[in-house]
């Protein structure tokens, strides 16, 4: 795979030392790594160990926002692999709706397991072997398990059992096991060990963070995020999203700093300049706000809200022509209808006024 010039978002937990491996192989190709995913991302790499990101719903999140924009989800082991130009795994042939058929599995299940290299999910088709691992899964989620927890359980399967013919199934106890066609086994591994912010790694923050924040926890979240920023000082990631947090809240002058801070560390970070144009409208600085929202169009013209935001302040502030060129300028955006019969109303006003 081929990365100049390309944004990488390499999102949640990975294993130990392969985040900062891929960090260093991506940028000395000429790429360019984020922490999560943003409005420049190219690709998006799901790491190994983001299961706990599973179901608070922020990777299903990241992953639909993900294929809305056409931009290919990867596990960490398949972009590894990409990144090293090994070649694929054999070609995704049989239908996906096929495989999922007599389970409750739904498309978006699939993709999450994808996401952690358990499925191939090529367009609307996965591998023959794909659909043993879809109907366990099916099984597991039957029985009363997470999708979160599901994962877990077939990446150790997958990562430490040995090799042979086996079927997960779960104890009376509840825990899993492999059935031989001899008896039963236990999973080997490595249990959940308890968030210690004292002793965590960056990830571990992280990770902790997204969790908080989709629990509603804002103030825990908050100050994790700004932990993850104290400790990685490139990071644009970590201030944004304690930004998003302060804005939520209405805390707009600690939202306006936290967004500064992000853009110090990445200018070209579209979604913070257009957050911190809201911070600074919801202030009264309404001019400010207007030339981050000029700056945020420079980078990125096609940005819809930052087009309309930017005519309603020139509106509010008198420039009528400039008003209406902006408002025109939306409008063949094609924005949704709802805001599309906004701003016809607003253009007629500034037509009747320039």
């Amino acid at each position: 795979m081929d990365v100049r010039d390309r944004a990488i978002a390499l999102y949640g937990r990975f294993a130990a030392g392969e985040r900062e491996r891929l960090d260093e192989a991506i940028r000395q190709a000429g790429g360019l790594v984020a922490r999560d995913l943003t409005r420049r991302s190219d690709v998006l790499v799901v790491g190994a160990l983001a299961t706990a990101l599973i179901d608070t719903g922020a990777l299903a999140d990241r992953i639909a926002a993900a294929r809305e924009r056409a931009v290919p989800v990867l596990g960490e082991r398949a972009f590894a692999a990409a990144l090293a130009g090994q070649a694929t795994a054999q070609p995704a042939t049989l239908p996906l709706a096929a495989a999922l058929a007599d389970t409750r599995l739904t498309p978006d299940d699939a993709l999450v397991l994808a996401a952690f290299d358990l499925v191939t999910v090529e367009g609307e088709n996965v591998r023959f072997a794909d659909a043993q691992t879809l109907r366990t899964a099916a099984d597991l989620l039957a029985h009363g398990r997470t999708l979160g927890h599901v994962v877990r359980i077939l990446t150790r399967a997958r990562d430490l059992s040995p090799r042979g013919r086996y079927r997960i199934v779960l104890t009376p106890a509840g825990d899993a096991a492999l059935k031989w066609a001899d008896g039963v086994t236990n999973l080997e591994g490595q249990g959940q060990l308890p968030f210690d912010e004292a002793h965590a790694t960056l990830d571990d923050l992280f990770e902790a963070a997204a969790m908080a924040e989709a629990e509603g926890d804002l103030e825990a979240a908050a100050h994790l995020y700004d932990l993850c920023a104290r400790a990685d000082r490139k990071d644009a990631i970590a201030p944004y999203n304690h930004g998003n947090i302060r804005l939520a809240q209405g805390a707009f002058d600690q939202a306006r700093l936290a967004y500064q801070r992000a853009l110090a560390r990445d200018p070209r970070f579209v979604e913070a300049r257009y957050n911190l144009a809201q911070a600074l409208d919801a202030e009264g600085r309404e001019g400010e706000a207007a030339g981050e929202l000029v700056r945020v169009l420079d980078t990125d013209p096609r940005h819809p809200d930052a087009v309309f935001n930017l005519a309603q302040l020139r509106m509010k502030s008198g420039a009528m022509g400039e008003a209406k060129a902006l408002y025109e300028r939306y409008l063949a955006l094609d924005p949704p209808e709802d805001w599309a019969r906004t701003a016809r109303r607003a253009l007629q006003y500034c037509a009747s006024l320039a």
